[in-house]
Order: structure tokens, then C-alpha cells, then sequence
């Protein structure tokens, strides 16, 4: 992850996160502050209510392609990259987002 961050800014690229992407990530453990450390450094986004209806719209349409587990997370993540398009997303979860993403100007790379 570092060497992607590092690379966002060598690019001049700007980095943001999702607030939902902490549900994802925290676990209440002793790791939850390394991950603290880095998100402590970069702009976190809320989802106001228009992000929220684009992600259920994102879920539904991938929901109709190929039926999935719950993609609510990831859609939210999804949307607010759709409103910063282009944008890129990094995740553990490509083909997830692959499928909620297409047909954006959103590029996926696995984590």
C-alpha cells in the first residue's frame, strides 16, 4: 500500500478514502492502528445522499449481470469514485468492483 500511495503522489494524483471503507478495514483489534497511521494522513469522504442512491443503483445493476453477495459496501465505495471519474479504485476485492464499476471511467487494481 505504500508504495501505491507513493506512487499517487509522485504522479500528483489525489487520494482519498471513503469513511466506509473503515467499517471494511477496522476490526477492533491492536492492527486497527496501523491502519489508523495511514488514514490519519489522507482526506476521508462521507457519503452524502446522492452517493448513496448512485451506490444502490451500482448494486442493482450488478445484482441483474451476475447474481452476488451483498455488494452494499463496495458499491458505496464504488460511487464515490464514479463522481471523481477517472479515478481508480484499490482493493482485495477486483472482480467485486470490476463488476460494479463497468462501463465507468474507473480503473481497478488489486491489492
Amino acid at each position: 500500500m505504500a508504495e501505491l500511495l507513493e506512487a499517487a503522489r509522485r504522479a500528483d494524483q489525489r487520494v482519498i478514502v471513503p469513511t466506509v471503507v473503515l467499517a471494511e478495514v477496522m476490526t477492533g483489534a491492536d492492527r486497527d492502528a496501523a491502519v489508523w497511521h495511514v488514514v490519519k494522513r489522507l482526506p476521508l469522504v462521507d457519503l452524502p445522499p446522492r452517493t448513496a442512491a448512485r451506490a444502490g443503483a451500482l448494486r442493482q445493476a450488478a445484482v441483474r449481470r451476475r447474481k452476488k453477495r451483498d455488494l452494499t459496501v463496495d458499491a458505496m465505495i464504488a460511487a464515490v469514485a464514479v463522481e471523481r471519474a477517472p479515478a481508480v479504485v484499490v482493493t482485495a476485492d477486483p472482480d467485486d468492483f470490476e463488476l460494479l464499476l463497468e462501463g465507468h471511467d474507473v480503473t481497478v487494481l488489486p491489492l
